[in-house]
């Protein structure tokens, strides 16, 4: 936060960290996997929330079963999140955003290739542009 972060994103809810941010106006998006993580988030005020991970804890079938119950509650889905799947994520009228490691993986930053990310983000936008566009 002090080096100028616009929001924290964590894979887990510790309510310590969710109020150190809201104490400095930095939202938090802590990672939630079960219904008693989201009331806790819920009872913090927070609406966006980091689901983690994903495909584990039931991922598609989840969030559907989240957003019958949880309506005010938008999610990010991280963890099994990649091109195969990342279309049906941005469908579902719950989740805000997704994140996916195959973007930008560790061993592509180490060795530079910046060329190689850029175009899997390309992709993903095109992903995310096509699975948001009103159904024709």
């Amino acid at each position: 936060m002090a080096a100028g972060a616009r929001f924290v994103v964590s894979p887990g809810f510790d309510g310590a960290v969710v109020d150190a941010c809201l104490d400095r106006g930095v939202p938090p998006i802590p990672g939630v996997a079960t219904p008693t993580e989201i009331q806790a988030a819920l009872a913090k005020g927070l609406r966006v929330l980091k689901f983690f991970p994903a495909e584990v804890m039931g991922g598609i079938r989840a969030l559907k079963a989240f957003g019958e119950v949880y309506r005010e509650v938008s999610f990010v889905p991280t963890g099994g999140v990649g091109p195969q799947n990342l279309a049906e994520y941005m469908r579902l009228s719950n989740v805000h955003a997704c994140g996916g490691t195959w973007l930008a993986k560790s061993e592509r930053i180490a060795r530079g290739e910046f060329a190689e990310i850029a175009a899997l983000a390309q992709e993903a936008k095109a992903i995310v542009a096509s699975a948001r566009a009103p159904a024709a």
